[in-house]
């Protein structure tokens, strides 16, 4: 298998499908505008930004979805908005 490195700017993300919430009056509330996503690939330009497993948000649409590897996944623009695709990096909090 061919393992691929974005260059400049470019990551390869992995969308994650999250289930719908239902709220305690039994509406089912959907999320349209952001997606999450796992990053695959790191492009030459923003590797100390990100790390393959990171957890990334980014708008509904962006990039262009491609096959990677049987899965499938965005190329995004990894910099941060307004530049980029990339709206929020999903950190732990330590406690």
């Amino acid at each position: 298998m061919i393992k691929l490195k974005p260059q400049g700017t470019k990551i390869i993300v992995q969308t994650i499908l999250e289930e719908n919430k239902i709220t305690e009056g039994g509406i089912i509330a959907i999320d349209f505008t952001l997606e999450k996503g796992v990053v695959e690939e790191v492009g030459t330009d923003v590797e100390k930004i990100y790390k393959k497993g990171d957890i990334i948000l980014f708008p509904e649409g962006s990039g262009h979805s491609l096959n990677y590897q049987k899965k499938s996944c965005k190329w995004l623009d990894g910099r941060p908005y307004p530049n980029g695709d990339v709206w929020a990096l999903e950190v732990e909090e330590k406690k």
